[in-house]
């Protein structure tokens, strides 16, 4: 018997592709990878190619994810099954309700 989530993984893989659905799939693994307080100061807002683009509301936690870049990588990239992040860009804006813009896919801003 399969799991939702593994159903759900090869129906968006079908729709999108396989190098979209994985990026869907950091975007998933964001709070597991860098832990629920972090994630409540930082979220990533989106894709650029291969840039991870996040969004941080604290200067703590800016720092940390800084410092964290390289781990934070290889542990996004294994939990979506291959290479979809090669760097992470942080910002420092207001994480409020409707103030992050959410938008993925390889188109260069």
């Amino acid at each position: 018997m399969y799991a939702l989530r593994e159903l759900l993984a090869d129906a968006l893989a079908a729709l999108v592709g396989t190098h979209r659905a994985r990026q869907g799939g950091v975007l998933d693994a964001w709070p597991d990878v860098v832990g629920e307080a972090r994630a409540r100061h930082a979220r990533p807002i989106g894709i650029r190619g291969y840039t991870l683009v996040v969004a941080a509301d604290h200067p703590a936690v800016y720092y940390e994810l800084g410092l964290q870049r390289t781990s934070l990588i290889e542990a996004l990239n294994a939990r979506a099954g291959g290479q979809v992040i090669r760097e992470i860009q942080l910002t420092m804006r207001p994480l409020g309700a409707g103030a992050v813009a959410f938008r993925t896919g390889d188109e260069r801003t």
